[in-house]
């Protein structure tokens, strides 16, 4: 807050719960908040929070902790597989070059298995047949 020369005061919620539910207390109650999360996360499902922009993110400008003043780097996902699996002429080596998931997609089916408590597999089978078309692009 300070070296972006914001006029807020900085308060720890303690763990991710209680952040969690510090999000869920300002949505019922209509009250501002400001809070630190990433993306993908089951929560965005159920509140949805939205990023606010800092200062682009340069080579090294967070290199000094109490002078950043920048945001986070942005990460992709790369998908990777060994030249061997490539190279086999499996049809999942088709499904991986094909498969793309959005973090939609992905706080879906965790939200399933967080809050649900669905298992992974009923969760997965629940998002598949609610995206026919998706996993049709995938298998071809």
């Amino acid at each position: 807050m300070k070296n972006l020369k914001l006029d807020f005061k900085v308060v720890y919620a303690g763990s991710e719960t209680a952040l969690i539910q510090a999000f869920r207390d300002a949505e019922k109650n209509k009250k501002w908040v400001i809070g630190y999360f990433y993306e993908p996360q089951w929560f965005l499902s159920e509140v949805p929070l939205v990023k606010i922009d800092l200062p682009e993110h340069t080579e090294g400008c967070d290199a000094d902790r109490a002078k950043v003043a920048c945001d986070y780097p942005v990460f992709d996902l790369d998908k990777i597989v060994s030249t061997k699996f490539a190279k086999s002429g499996s049809p999942a080596y088709e499904l991986v070059k094909k498969f793309t998931w959005t973090n939609d997609d992905q706080n879906t089916v965790a939200r399933y298995i967080a809050l649900d408590k669905m298992t992974p597999e009923a969760a997965a089978k629940k998002w598949i047949e609610a995206n026919p078309d998706k996993v049709k692009a995938w298998l071809g």
